[in-house]
């Protein structure tokens, strides 16, 4: 496999990847419809999302392949059943923050991996893509690390006042 081959298969990896947090996401963003800080944030972010997978598909295509139809379908699939799993949790908005965190840092690392295979291979324009994405990635983990105790401290509150 050669060099761009390897990075056009990463580069398919991160397009399932944006396409199954985007069913994440989505299914989080309703979860919070009693949190509209949150729910916004959410929506705003599956924007970002969609238009991440769409900046690595048009990378892809640019290095004269296409999307994989398997590791996307299986990126959708896969969204789709996390999005859904904590839905009759009690406590699922400190959950969803918990796994959208680390799906946030996964993408990080991810971006931070295709950034520099594209670097060696000579791609500067993957690398700048993969660049503008990292800081969309980060911008949202930062914003979760500082709503995570917001979150548990209003799951906690809620909990102590049904008890009451």
């Amino acid at each position: 496999m050669s060099h761009q081959e390897k990075l056009i298969a990463w580069l398919n990896d991160a397009h399932a990847m944006e396409t199954s947090v985007a069913q994440v996401l989505e299914a989080h963003a309703k979860e919070a419809k009693d949190h509209p800080l949150m729910q916004t944030r959410m929506q705003e972010h599956l924007e970002e999302t969609r238009r991440h997978a769409d900046l690595v598909k048009g990378c892809i295509e640019r290095l004269g392949s296409s999307p994989s139809t398997i590791k996307s379908g299986m990126g959708t699939v896969m969204g789709t059943v996390q999005g859904m799993s904590t839905a009759l949790a009690k406590d699922k908005l400190v959950k969803n923050a918990l796994a959208d965190y680390a799906s946030e840092h996964f993408e990080i690392a991810s971006y931070q991996a295709l950034v520099t295979a594209a670097l060696q291979i000579g791609d500067q324009q993957t690398a700048t893509v993969c660049q503008d994405i990292l800081r969309d990635e980060d911008q949202m983990a930062r914003w979760l690390e500082q709503q995570l105790p917001v979150i548990v401290q209003e799951t906690i509150g809620e909990a102590a006042e049904a008890h009451a």
